[in-house]
């Protein structure tokens, strides 16, 4: 954000920097008035010295003032011929009008231009219009003839110099400022940003510092609110299932020692049996629940790394699981709880299928994506989502009490990715996991 709006902070200084060029470039005095000035007294010199001196001597004083930057003659025809003056002109021609005291009726002509022959306002994005001045001049004399005079007046806005003054002088200072202004602003909400990122996946982290702008500083206050508020739910729905689960464990540990005095038979192994599935899914339960409330530290590691390790661990175990090995891929995560994670994908298609292949592999969006594949005969398209339910098994003989899934789909989304499950024909089922890489 904050070299977005520095870069646009700049474009809006060089866009004033060139409106004002515009504005002044057709509406402004084009001749500096020192130069300007000056053009008009050698003009009025010339023409005292036509009307008061012969003509010899005239010659020889105009002679004399022409220069390599100045020139004037009299003629019999004026250099300018009669047309309606612009505004510059008009302006000039009044002005030496006034310091020769001349009536209205004496001709006075004025032609400002560049020297290519361009007209005076071309504006200055165009070659043409950093040319210099030239200005071109006539007046009667009483004798009929005319003075003229070529002269190159100064100009007003030398935009070369102009910009090397004003880009460093004004642009500069303004733009630090306000980028010191803009990153006081910005930098607490990149902290936020930052904190939600770890919040988002699972982290809790201390209280953010309150500072900033007033709406930096509200908007953080939040953001510590709504922490200590999932904190405070987490933690009451931890402390809640615990008490439900010991509340459970004493009537199912009366009901055990009940039927344990029953004659044995059938009927006394078979409410053995429900009294065991009814504890162990109790105390299933508040695994689940604990395990989302432990805050495991978050660490940036080699995911690369872990799988394999994992692959290792299996294929010592005598296990059939197949690790395709991938380039390092960095990812900060919970490792202990992405392990479980994983390792209940990885025994879910042991169980099912008999086998299981890791791949890992980055996405063109950034994500890291795990594929364990097995070749097993896959789930119908229903059961494709209904499976990551608690307590939802894929067959009545799993054997399992259906948590697995769900406790890694919880693990997944709790460090910012998802959990699917893809068929892939023939080969079987494939749990796809995308997580996003370390930063």
């Amino acid at each position: 954000m904050a070299h977005q709006l520095g870069l646009l902070l700049l474009l809006a200084l060089l866009a004033s920097n060139a409106i004002a060029m515009l504005f002044l470039q057709r509406t402004g005095n084009l001749i500096h008035p020192l130069s300007r000035s000056f053009s008009l007294e050698r003009l009025s010199t010339a023409h005292h010295a036509a009307v008061e001196l012969t003509a010899t001597e005239t010659a020889h004083l105009l002679s004399a003032m022409s220069t390599d930057g100045a020139r004037f003659w009299i003629a019999s025809t004026p250099d300018v011929a009669p047309f309606e003056l612009r505004q510059e002109e008009h302006r000039l021609a009044s002005e030496l009008r006034t310091q020769l005291q001349l009536n209205n009726d004496v001709a006075i002509g004025m032609q400002l231009e560049r020297i290519s022959g361009a007209d005076a306002r071309t504006h200055v994005f165009s070659p043409a219009g950093w040319a210099p001045l030239r200005l071109r001049s006539s007046v009667a004399l009483p004798s009929g003839e005319y003075l003229n005079a070529l002269q190159h007046p100064a100009g007003a806005y030398e935009w070369g110099r102009v910009l090397a003054y004003s880009l460093p002088v004004t642009t500069l200072p303004v733009l630090l400022i306000v980028m010191f202004f803009i990153a006081r602003v910005v930098r607490p909400v990149k902290t936020l940003a930052q904190a939600t990122e770890r919040v988002s996946r699972g982290e809790w982290i201390a209280p953010l510092p309150e500072q900033g702008p007033r709406e930096a500083r509200e908007l953080t206050m939040a953001f510590n609110t709504m922490q200590a508020s999932l904190a405070r739910h987490v933690e009451g729905r931890t402390r809640m299932l615990a008490a439900v689960s010991h509340d459970l464990n004493t009537p199912i540990t009366e009901l055990r020692l009940q039927v344990e005095l029953l004659e044995p038979g059938a009927a006394r192994d078979d409410m053995l049996e429900s009294l065991e599935e009814l504890s162990a899914m109790v105390r299933e339960t508040l695994n689940f629940v604990r395990d989302d409330a432990v805050q495991e530290s978050t660490a940036t590691l080699s995911l690369t790394a872990l799988l394999e390790d994992l692959a290792k661990r299996y294929q010592r175990l005598q296990q059939p699981v197949t690790w395709h090995a991938a380039s390092p891929l960095m990812l900060t995560c919970r490792p202990l709880a992405l392990k479980r994670a994983l390792t209940n994908l990885i025994d879910n298609a042991l169980h099912h299928a008999g086998d299981a292949s890791i791949r890992l592999t980055r996405q063109d969006d950034g994500l890291l994506c795990i594929e364990i594949l097995d070749h097993g005969q896959g789930l119908p398209e229903e059961w494709l989502t209904k499976v990551f339910e608690p307590f939802v098994q894929r067959g009545v003989s799993d054997g399992g009490l259906g948590l697995g899934l769900a406790i890694a789909r919880s693990c997944i989304q709790a460090h910012g990715g998802e959990l699917v499950l893809e068929n892939r024909p023939p080969a079987g089922l494939c749990a796809v996991v995308r997580l996003p890489a370390a930063l």
